[in-house]
């Protein structure tokens, strides 16, 4: 029986009221991590099952105070930050080792890659080694008209007929409802394994 190995991860940084259509264009507006969220995934052909979780709170260190707008958003309060968050340097290495020293394919629903690596551009960090790369999994679903392809991944489980309880916009929610619907996605013969190990060797 083939089996894959894989993480999928999703990630929450600071914003603002219109910082998205602005696309953090002012001078003080920086996308700064405040949390990293990830599940390892054993995938089979008709299954993927959980092996572990990964959830990291990120303390900002340009724009240390949440907006109001963001911890609304996505249940992340200043609080919780202050005494439970770890600065981007800790957040990226323990996510590398989660990622099995970087040899697990990261696979997320947009690009969340690309935050990564600006968070390291923006505190002067080099990014560790993803020898097995990262892989935008919502342009595979798109692609393969999946139901929900075009919505957040937190509204993944709610339009594939799953349920699932929590905040949506939280990255530990949303990447859980990502897994849930790609186990469903497999289960229901919607896609299959030879084409998720395609994606990852692109």
């Amino acid at each position: 029986m083939q089996v894959f190995d894989c993480v999928l991860f999703d990630t929450e940084f600071t914003a603002w009221q219109g910082s998205k259509q602005r696309n953090w264009s002012l001078d003080w507006e920086h996308r700064e991590l405040i949390q990293i969220a990830a599940i390892h995934l054993r995938i089979t052909a008709n299954q993927a099952e959980i092996v572990s979780s990964f959830n990291e709170l990120i303390k900002p260190s340009i724009n240390v105070r949440l907006s109001d707008y963001i911890s609304d958003l996505t249940g992340i309060e200043q609080q919780l930050v202050d005494d439970m968050g770890v600065d981007f340097e800790s957040a990226l290495h323990q996510f590398h080792q989660f990622c099995s020293q970087g040899q697990l394919a990261a696979l997320s629903w947009g690009n969340d890659a690309k935050v990564l690596l600006e968070n390291c551009q923006l505190y002067g960090l080099e990014m560790p080694v993803f020898a097995n790369g990262f892989h935008n999994l919502q342009r595979f679903a798109q692609q393969m008209q999946l139901t929900g392809c075009d919505l957040a991944s937190g509204e993944l489980a709610s339009a594939n007929g799953i349920a699932l309880t929590g905040h949506l916009h939280n990255a530990l929610f949303d990447v859980r409802s990502l897994g849930l619907t790609l186990s469903h996605w497999l289960k229901e013969g919607h896609i299959n394994l030879a084409q998720l190990l395609s994606i990852c060797k692109k």
